[in-house]
Order: structure tokens, then sequence, then C-alpha cells
């Protein structure tokens, strides 16, 4: 399951930047963000849920409530994704790092036995490292890879209690995406046709954002 795309991006200023960048995409991937649409317009869905998890109301439309918990757990987990991509070395699978079957979604927990043959195997693209989706429950990382999640979002107490108090379950998201069958014909200089397909669940702001340099003040929870 999935879908293709067919975009056009005009009056690019750089050639020879974007044909980099595109060339990094297709052998590295892109993060796998949760795009804006999970955030609502202006970010009005995570804004919900913040205001909801600071009144402990009673949220009866199951539509809103759906929505902001969504926005909640997507934004734990988008800043996860950011704060492993600082490191130099962000896609070296550590100790306690649940990977997954590139295209399944069941996970397991790396040991620090098998590292070299599963980093070998990540290289490969046949495992993917997964980041958090918190919530209830185990999240299904262990020792290193679990302290550093749990320190990644410690700050967001408000939106973590949200999703414990609504009893929403952990679940986990490969942390990076790979744009399948991915091609771009240049119509002139200033105009390129990019095609490509991605799994469902994932979104094409994902690949179009590490083509431009105009990222908002919350662009890894937002975009």
């Amino acid at each position: 399951m999935g879908n293709a795309f067919t975009l056009v991006l005009r009056e690019i200023s750089d050639r020879r930047d974007v044909e980099t960048r595109l060339q990094a995409i297709r052998d590295g991937g892109v993060p796998n963000y949760f795009g804006a649409q999970r955030f609502g317009i202006g970010g009005s869905n995570l804004q919900g849920a913040l205001r909801w998890a600071q009144s402990n109301a009673p949220v009866r439309d199951r539509n809103k409530r759906s929505f902001w918990l969504s926005a909640a757990r997507s934004a734990l987990f988008n800043q996860i994704v950011h704060q492993r991509l600082k490191k130099p070395d962000f896609n070296q699978v550590v100790d306690g790092d649940a990977l997954q079957l590139a295209g399944r979604g069941s996970w397991f927990v790396a040991t620090s036995e098998e590292l070299p043959e599963l980093q070998r195997r990540v290289d490969e693209k046949e495992l993917m490292i997964t980041a958090s989706l918190p919530g209830s429950g185990e999240w299904g990382t262990q020792r290193a890879a679990l302290a550093f999640e749990q320190d990644a979002i410690a700050q967001e107490t408000v939106l973590q209690s949200l999703l414990l108090r609504e009893k929403v379950e952990a679940s986990r998201r490969a942390m990076l995406l790979y744009p399948q069958q991915l091609s771009w014909n240049w119509w002139d200089d200033v105009t390129v046709e990019l095609r490509f397909w991605l799994p469902a669940g994932s979104f094409a702001t994902s690949v179009v954002r590490e083509l431009i340099n105009t990222m908002g003040d919350y662009a890894h929870i937002a975009e």
C-alpha cells in the first residue's frame, strides 16, 4: 500500500544544489517526519491537544480526540527523530535500538553482540532504525536507545501526560524514509519534475523539505 507522487518545483535558484540533494535523497533517504497535515491548519490540532492536556476537561467529540491525540504523538515522534538526526552517526545502530524489517510493521531489539551484523543490514537498507510513537506501555527500545528517546522528549511532559492519561498505546515508526522509484527531469534550469512512490502513512513534504531551505520555527514538529 502506498501512493505515487508527481511534483513540479519551479523558480529554483541553484540547479546544482538541488541535483546534489536529489542524489543524496536517493542514496540516504529523508527524515520520516509527520507532515504539516497531521498537525492541522496553523498547528491547530497540536494546540488543541495542549489545551486539552492542560485543562483536564473531557473531549466528547471523537474526531477532535483522534486528531489531537494523533498530533500529540506525532509531534513527540518528530522531536525524537530531530534529536537523533543531530548526531553525526544518527544511522548507527546502538544497543537497545528497535529495528524494523523494511516494509514491515513489527520490530525487534538490537543487542550489543549483534551490532556489527545489524549495522550491515541497516546499511544495505534491509533493516530500518525506528523511533518511538510514545504512549502507554513499553516503547520498544531498551538500554541506551531507550535512554536517548526518553531524554529527547523529557521537556514535553504535557503531551506525554495526555497520551498516558488517554491510554494511547506506544508504537514505532521508521526514522528514515526511502522514496521508491525516485526520478527527476529538468524542464529547464529552474524547473524540475519529481516522480516517486511512498508507503502509506508517509508524507511527500518529507521529501520536498530536504530540497528547500525555507523552514518555519517549528519545522521539526510541523513539517
